[in-house]
């Protein structure tokens, strides 16, 4: 059995290491959040710097009961971004995990205890499009991040850029994780701390 948990994680790192490799990553960042009815958590957010032509984020989490059904990702706030949203599935499945099936931006068939592990491949929207590298989505074939839904915690308006995922039925919030441009934050509170 440990035999095959080692071929197993070996052939996962060498799944990874080929998306890296093909997508040529300007910076990235993970976090880990729990999906639930009563809106979720995450334990940390997203971390990448500014200015950067490419973002990656990794997301793993888990479903907490009751949920189950459907699930709707969406990049939501600003800055306004181009996404792409991938399923970090085996390159051989050996059917030990079930998991949900996604298409573009919808988990479906989404039950407690499953666990996800998800990338979103995003870059700053452009008055103008690139033309894409071979073999990578151009942008007309990538969503765009939506205006952040209003929670209560703060001014309506322009809001923070996050991920969000809701119950595709209903549009329950069952978790958003920030994404922090963490070398914004500091200079903000650099030139906060100097008034």
């Amino acid at each position: 059995m440990l035999r095959w948990k080692t071929i197993l994680i070996f052939i996962l790192a060498v799944g990874i290491s080929c998306v890296a490799a093909a997508y040529r990553f300007g910076d990235s960042a993970h976090a880990i959040g729990m999906l639930s009815a009563d809106g979720g958590k995450a334990r940390h957010p997203f971390k990448i710097k500014s200015g950067k032509n490419g973002y990656t984020l990794i997301m793993t989490g888990i479903v907490l009961p009751p949920y189950q059904g459907d699930v709707r990702i969406a990049l939501e706030g600003s800055p306004v971004m181009n996404y792409r949203i991938y399923d970090s599935k085996p390159v051989i499945d050996l059917g030990i995990h079930r998991r949900p099936e996604l298409d573009g931006n919808i988990l479906h068939g989404v039950q407690s205890g499953d666990r996800l592990a998800l990338w979103l491949v995003m870059k700053p929207q452009s008055a103008y499009d690139l033309e894409a590298p071979s073999g990578e989505p151009s942008d007309t074939d990538m969503l765009s991040s939506e205006p952040a839904q209003p929670d209560g915690d703060g001014p309506t308006g322009q809001q923070p850029l996050k991920l969000s995922f809701y119950a595709a039925n209903s549009g329950q919030k069952l978790l958003q994780i920030p994404v922090v441009f963490a070398d914004l934050q500091q200079e903000g509170g650099a030139h906060g701390s100097h008034h």
